[in-house]
Formats: structure tokens, sequence, C-alpha cells
């Protein structure tokens, strides 16, 4: 009955042949079913079980990153005046004429090369994101993420970085799971699993570079009886490293067995939270962990290039282990909920560590390296990313449906 309901419906309203992925349901329009077909079902290659939660998700998701309503939400206006709160205060810190100084010696060759170094990362993103949704689908969706344009892929990791630098929360990281189900037709849900395997890849990755960067970086202060803050920071990030090792090594070994001990309402969330985890890396996880550290090293690249180039590199002092410090320690604090792109709790933590290893023009001289990080960081996001929706056809709409055949009038659903 459902499905004669169904197909009446189609051939009443002349709705698109089903034969492929579709876009997401339009929530904008009442009483219209995000149901998925049974050809819809197998066409994204979903479990029985998976199909509920997809459609869930097809329903509420376009609502949640629809980026201009989310821009002039209550919300994010109430975050980025908590930026500028944190921004005002930093910025009543510094002797600007000092920062302007050290910003007019500035050596323009090593800024364009810590730019450069940034923007390589995303190719690179781009491809293990690749291999993570390859891993994580079969069949025909399988193919068609090997065969999709890398700039087209590119653009849609880009406008989620965009997102998330105008939007709290990191809804970003939810925008670019739409947008590729509507682009590419992959499962919402499997692909939110392959972004949870990027951040997972990052954690893994991340702790250790940092913990280890903060203690070559702060190794003369770790002992200083006159310097217990940093001594207190560095255990509180091993204890966070140790934690986030431990989490991943019980999931890992103990597969569902650990559903015995959590209450029923969490059983999904865990066995999706375990999907993205794992599956999604196939027997690739020694390349994915090799791009991982080329990306974190890249991201220490751009800010050993600043340093370089305001003249603050100085051997024992302020070296590459700092500046990778500084770019991860950044890197941290982006993902707080509190302010979009970490605005403000970024341009106050840069200096503040400058202030700690005892830089020339303490924290003027540092909000000078936290201006140029944030020019390429945050700002260039900001506005290359504004562009790209503006004119990019992946911000927009959504792929034309596929013709139906000859034999098939438009508009009807042939009955299974």
């Amino acid at each position: 009955m459902a499905d004669t309901k169904r197909e009446m419906e189609s051939a009443q309203g002349g709705t698109e042949a089903r034969q492929g992925p579709r876009p997401p349901a339009r929530t904008d329009v009442k009483n219209e079913s995000p149901h998925l077909s049974p050809a819809e079902a197998r066409a994204l290659d979903l479990q029985p079980g998976e199909v509920a939660e997809e459609e869930e998700l097809e329903e509420d998701v376009p609502q949640q990153v629809a980026i201009g309503k989310r821009f002039g939400d209550w919300r994010t206006i109430a975050s980025f005046a908590f930026a500028v709160l944190i921004l005002g205060f930093a910025a009543s810190k510094v002797n600007w004429p000092v920062t302007w100084r050290v910003l007019k010696h500035a050596n323009v060759g090593l800024f364009v090369l810590a730019f450069v170094a940034y923007y390589i990362s995303f190719p690179i993103r781009t491809h293990r994101w690749r291999r993570l949704m390859h891993n994580s689908n079969h069949g025909a969706l399988r193919e068609k993420i090997d065969h999709y344009p890398t700039w087209d892929l590119t653009q849609i990791l880009y406008l989620s970085w965009f997102a998330n630098v105008i939007i709290p929360a990191k809804l970003g990281d939810v925008y670019r799971a739409y947008l590729a189900r509507r682009w590419i037709g992959v499962s919402l849900s499997r692909t939110v699993g392959t972004i949870l395997a990027e951040r997972i890849l990052d954690l893994i990755v991340l702790f250790p570079l940092l913990v280890a960067a903060a203690f070559l970086t702060f190794q003369a202060k770790l002992f200083s009886a006159n310097d217990t803050l940093v001594s207190q920071a560095l255990f509180g990030a091993l204890i966070l490293a140790v934690v986030a090792g431990t989490v991943l090594t019980v999931m890992w070994r103990a597969g569902e067995s650990v559903l015995r001990v959590l209450p029923h309402r969490f059983h999904d969330v865990y066995l999706h939270f375990r999907h993205g985890a794992i599956s999604s890396f196939g027997n690739e996880a020694p390349a994915l962990f090799g791009q991982t550290v080329v990306i974190w090293l890249l991201e220490g690249a751009r800010l050993t290039c600043i340093l370089a180039a305001l003249g603050l590199l100085a051997p024992g002092k302020i070296g590459p282990a700092a500046a990778i410090f500084l770019a991860l320690g950044s890197s941290v604090l982006t993902t707080l909920p509190l302010t979009p792109g970490g605005l403000g709790v970024v341009e106050t933590f840069i200096p503040t560590v400058l202030v700690l290893l005892g830089v020339n023009g303490g924290f003027s001289t540092g909000a000078a390296v936290a201006v140029l990080d944030r020019i390429i960081s945050y700002l260039s996001i900001a506005v290359f990313g504004f562009i790209l929706y503006i004119f990019s056809d992946k911000a927009r709409g959504a792929p034309p449906a596929p013709p139906a055949p000859a034999d098939q009038p438009a508009g009807l659903v042939v009955a299974r």
C-alpha cells in the first residue's frame, strides 16, 4: 500500500525519476516526506538498521546547515560578541606602535611561503577524505567516490572550513556531509563517520606531536619553581592524550561487547562512532596516518615561516618546535565551540606563549605573529570561502536528476 501511494503521488506531482541518489528532502515544503524509497536505500548502500537514521538526518540536517540563517542566529551573534570581548581584552595589552614596527619589517617572501605551506595541505586533506569515504562505501558508490573530480571535492571541503570560521560549534563538518550527500550521493550518516575518522586521525597524531613539541619548547621551564603554569598545562595535555589513546584502544579491542555496559539509548551512537572510527580506515591506516603527519607538519611550517619572516627564530629559544607547538595548540583551540574558528582565543594564545618564551617585545611582538598567522588561517578562509560560497555551484542547488529511461515516462516510479 505504501509503495502504491508513493507511485500515485509521484505520478500526480511529476516528481523526478528515482533512478539514483536524490538530493536531501526539501524541508521547506510542508508535508513532504523525507522517507527513502527501497531503490534509494539500495543506491545509498544502506544496511536496514541505517535507513531510519538516514531519513532522520535528511529531515534535520538541511535546517541545521543553512548558513544564511545560522549566520544571523542569536547563537552566532553571541559567539562573535564573545570573540570581540576577548579580542578587546588582548588588544588592551598590546603596544600597537611596537607591533606595527615589527610588522613593517616582515619578510614578504617568507610570509607568502607560509601561505603556500598552509594551502598545500588542502589537496592532501581532500585525498585523505576521499580514501576514508572509499573505505566506508561499497560497489557503485565507491566507484563514484574514486572518480569524483578532485577540484569539486576540494570545494566541498573548503566550504566546510568557511562554515566553521563564520558559525560556531563546528557545524561546517555537518555541512560537508550534507554537500557530499547532495553532490556525490553518499549516505549522510556514513559520511559523518568518515569526518569522525578524520578527527580520530588528527587526535592520534596531534596530541603526541603537541606534547613532544611542548617538552622541547619549554624544557628549561618545566622544572622551574617559578613556571608551574607551564608544567600544569603540559601535564593536563599529557593526561588528555593518555585518556584519548585509552578510549580508542578500548573501542578497537572491545568491539560491540561495550554495548553490554552502555545504556540502550547510547547503543546507536556508539555503533556509528565505532563504524566511523574503524571501517573508514580499511587497510590504509599507515598511509592515512602518514598523510595526517604531513598535514600537521605543514601547519608547523606555516608558523615557522611566519616567525622567520618577523626575525623571531632564535636557536635554543624559539625554533621549529615552538612553531609546531603554536600551530597545534592554535588548532586545538579552534575546536572549542565558544567562538567561530577560535576567533579571539587563538589571537590571545599565540602572544601569551611567546611571552612565556621570552620573546623581545613581549605581548606586542606576539601580537604581530598572531596578526600574520590569522590573516592566513582565518581571514583568507573567510574571504576566499565567501567568494566560493557565492560563485560555486556546490553551495547552490544540487546536480540535475539523471534522465528517466526512454521506455519510462518522467515522474513515474517502477513498482518493485
